[in-house]
């Protein structure tokens, strides 16, 4: 199958980039960031896009003549978005329509899966997993960037019928993910300390908040699977369906390096609305297309972990 991904260069790009060739797919994709694309030009054909303004989106598609496009192209970070509101909603809101447009005029029987994020459930009212009719209750720009995100590909399934697949992750980490995110920035203090040594501290923020984690290579078979089974116009949870605090995992990462380590709180690194806890109800996608995790968590900590201390 011809595939396209936006956003090919970023960390869930990579992942899935490799995933597909494996697979045996031709893969094409945009990039915004040329140096963080470099790896990918010798499997894949690339096409730098700033889909806020959808510069080279026409001509990129109709060279590439996807039959899937999994749109990763974004900004994001929740916590960034409080800082950058208007960027963030020209890069996914924009971007979107733009993408959406060029599809709909010129590649119509193409399938788009759409992915968005957990964070439009916001803060909930239970502790109990969340299934995909659960409200939308946003607690950040980047959260309603999504929403808006969601909605405009559902009504684009319902004017003009196109073939577009939603797919709502949970937190996800592993080998490759920026430490502008929490646990890749505790791997990158806790390899620094392993490695170089220094003072035995690692800066945190907000520690109880309560998350449901997938492995970033669980979380791309889960979208090539809804690219072939998912059903057009329908959203589906992408998540492990259990939880853990923060702070867990942060001391899982401490056991794994072996290390006697200090925690200490930074108020720098708060978000300004913080959401409690985020669990999820993964039966649809598991019912619909047979996915289901296969990484445990400690695995997926011990990879974050080795990626770090090889990079620092």
């Amino acid at each position: 199958m011809r595939v396209f991904i936006t956003g090919i260069e970023g960390f869930v790009g990579h992942h899935l980039a490799g995933h597909l060739l494996a697979a045996g797919h031709q893969v094409s994709g945009s990039y915004f960031d040329e140096p963080s694309a470099a790896d990918l030009k010798k499997n894949c054909s690339l096409f730098r896009i700033d889909l806020r303004r959808g510069t080279g989106l026409h001509q990129a598609l109709a060279g590439a003549k996807p039959e899937c496009i999994y749109h990763l192209a974004a900004q994001s970070s929740p916590a960034l978005s409080f800082k950058r509101p208007v960027d963030t909603f020209e890069i996914n809101v924009i971007g979107l329509v733009n993408l959406l447009e060029e599809l709909r005029n010129n590649v119509p029987e193409c399938r788009l899966v759409m992915v968005s994020s957990c964070e439009v459930y916001g803060l909930t009212d239970t502790s109990d997993p969340v299934k995909e009719d659960h409200p939308y209750n946003a607690a950040s720009p980047y959260a309603v960037s999504k929403i808006s995100q969601e909605q405009l590909a559902i009504q684009y399934f319902h004017t003009y019928r196109m073939d577009t697949v939603v797919a709502r992750p949970f937190p996800h980490t592993g080998p490759g993910q920026p430490d502008i995110f929490a646990l890749p920035s505790f791997a990158r203090q806790i390899a620094g300390i392993a490695k170089h040594g220094g003072e035995p501290v690692v800066l945190v923020g907000n520690l109880s908040a309560q998350r449901d984690i997938s492995d970033v290579r669980d979380v791309v078979k889960a979208y090539d699977l809804l690219a072939r089974s998912g059903k057009s116009g329908q959203v589906y949870n992408v998540c492990s369906g259990g939880c853990l605090t923060i702070q867990q995992a942060l001391e899982m990462l401490i056991e794994i390096s072996g290390r006697k380590i200090e925690i200490r709180t930074d108020p720098g690194r708060f978000r300004p609305l913080d959401i409690p806890i985020l669990r999820g109800d993964n039966g649809k996608i598991r019912q619909q297309t047979g996915w289901q995790p296969g990484y445990k968590l400690r695995q997926t900590m011990e990879d974050l972990y080795r990626y770090w201390l090889d990079r620092v």
